[in-house]
């Protein structure tokens, strides 16, 4: 009896060697250590515990040894049928992921396009200025040079509004020295896009150059004035809001040549002899234009266009680069100190975050003094500053929400923001349809006006209003995040308390 139980003992040692189990050969140590305390004495068990434990400590990596030679993993082709599940899960991912983002791009780049989209529609809402300061002089029948303007001006897309000398007088209270003034204050203040200007006695000259060969030759630039500031809007003023002024210039010189002109020299017949010279250049009609915030610098298209995107996503790249190091906060800080860190750690990053971003248009010789002085690189930080703030705040409610939620989704966050912010603020609100007014409100549209004004020196009597703005979006950002924090640990503790539940459970 004891040499088969000893046969059977050598099999099993035998099994465990060439690869059994890591539970087999526990189950097996137990087995050997319960027939030894039934069968030997005492001494012999407290030396089979005294071998064992002098053996425990190289076990593990013997059995870890084996199980590595024995215990590889199986591999198959992607068409197995041990793949079934895993084909079936990967078609149903497919389909949901690719619905999801067909829906964003719908719906969030729609946002976009449809800025631009039939901007010729928008052109009435549009205000262009006339005054025709010009009371037709001796002209006769033939009228004034600019008599025509108010009936072409009905071939022209715009609102225009229309003055001679007393209405405008009327109108704004001025004096007749006054008026041109006026009208470069008004277009200056943004009541007006742009300007059209008829000087007084733009007929007369235009008369005495065909009548008296010692007059001097009429030009049309002299008397007629387009007044506009590019740098309002530099993408889109000459390519879309100028051609209006064109297109009345055009009809104009058209009108002047074929009507005007040939009526004015049919009364001057007698004396056109003489003034030959004179009577060609009379025969054009050219407007002079006056940009008087001209945009010639194009490296001002980063500050002030895409370098804003930019802002958006430094305020989430600081927020990931600290995470793991907010999380090991959030571990050890009351939860009124890990607000007041939070707080403190954000404005630190967008201090620095700020200061680099405008130090990049310093290095690309920027100027900085055309508005303020030598002020204006501090206010441009202070400005760059107070918009990370108002961005970045909305960005880490936001993200903390999707993180606890959803974290797939982060990415469909940060498009949706970019793009709800950039859409009103890179089109004149003029151009687009009215939905897009919901863009006197956001943090970018805001930046993109104040920057325009540091840079360009254009109109200061919405900096206040663009100011207070961001300043709302930082307080309200400031408010919310206690409760998106509460939010967040809230499910963090679900997540922790399934968890737990599903390892009992099994």
């Amino acid at each position: 009896m004891s040499y088969d139980r000893s046969e059977q003992l050598s099999e099993e040692l035998s099994r465990v060697e060439t690869g059994a189990s890591e539970l087999q050969h526990q189950e097996f140590t137990r087995a050997v250590v319960g027939e030894n305390s039934d069968e030997g004495s005492s001494a012999e068990r407290a030396a089979a515990k005294e071998e064992d434990a002098e053996n425990e400590p190289e076990m593990p990596a013997v059995r870890l040894r084996r199980t590595e030679s024995k215990l590889s993993r199986v591999v198959t082709g992607f068409f197995s049928d041990r793949m079934h599940t895993e084909r079936r899960t990967l078609l149903g991912k497919f389909l949901l992921n690719h619905l999801l983002l067909g829906m964003l791009i719908m719906a969030v780049f729609s946002l976009y396009w449809g800025a631009m989209y039939k901007r010729s529609s928008h052109l009435h809402k549009v205000k262009v200025l006339a005054v025709i300061q010009d009371d037709g002089g001796d002209g006769g029948s033939a009228g004034g040079v600019a008599t025509a303007i108010p009936q072409l001006l009905e071939s022209v897309p715009g609102t225009w509004h229309v003055y001679n000398t007393s209405s405008f007088q009327q109108r704004y209270g001025v004096a007749g020295g006054e008026i041109d003034a006026k009208i470069h204050k008004l277009v200056h203040d943004e009541k007006y896009w742009m300007s059209l200007n008829v000087k007084p006695n733009a007929t007369n000259a235009l008369l005495d150059s065909v009548r008296r060969a010692s007059a001097p030759a009429f030009n049309s630039s002299q008397y007629f004035e387009a007044f506009y500031e590019s740098g309002r809007d530099p993408t889109n003023m000459k390519s879309t809001i100028l051609p209006l002024m064109l297109q009345l210039e055009a009809l104009h010189q058209n009108y002047h040549a074929s009507v005007y002109l040939p009526a004015v020299l049919q009364n001057a017949s007698q004396t056109m002899a003489q003034a030959a010279r004179n009577v060609a250049q009379a025969g054009r009609m050219v407007y002079g234009q006056v940009d008087s915030r001209p945009f010639s610098d194009y490296v001002l298209l980063g500050p002030l266009q895409v370098g804003l995107i930019y802002c958006i996503l430094l305020t989430f790249f600081q927020l990931a680069l600290f995470g793991p190091i907010h999380g090991q906060m959030g571990q050890k800080l009351k939860p009124s100190h890990m607000l007041l860190y939070r707080y403190t750690i954000a404005f630190v990053n967008y201090f620095f975050l700020s200061l680099f971003f405008c130090l990049v248009s310093l290095a690309f010789q920027v100027d900085y003094t055309k508005t303020f002085g030598r002020g204006g690189f501090m206010v441009a930080w202070m400005t760059s500053w107070l918009l990370m703030a108002a961005v970045g705040g909305a960005n880490e409610n936001m993200i903390t929400m999707v993180m606890s939620v959803a974290p797939q989704f982060l990415g469909f966050w940060m498009i949706f923001w970019v793009v709800l912010n950039i859409s009103p603020s890179f089109y004149p609100m003029d151009l687009t349809n009215n939905f897009y007014r919901y863009g006197y409100m956001t943090p970018i549209y805001n930046g993109v006006m104040m920057f325009r004004v540091i840079f360009l020196d254009l109109y200061r009597g919405n900096l206040g209003r663009n100011y207070g703005i961001l300043c709302a979006w930082v307080v309200v950002n400031m408010a919310l995040f206690p409760f998106v924090m509460k939010f967040f640990i809230h499910q963090k503790k679900k997540e922790v308390m399934r968890a737990a539940a599903a390892r009992n459970a099994s």
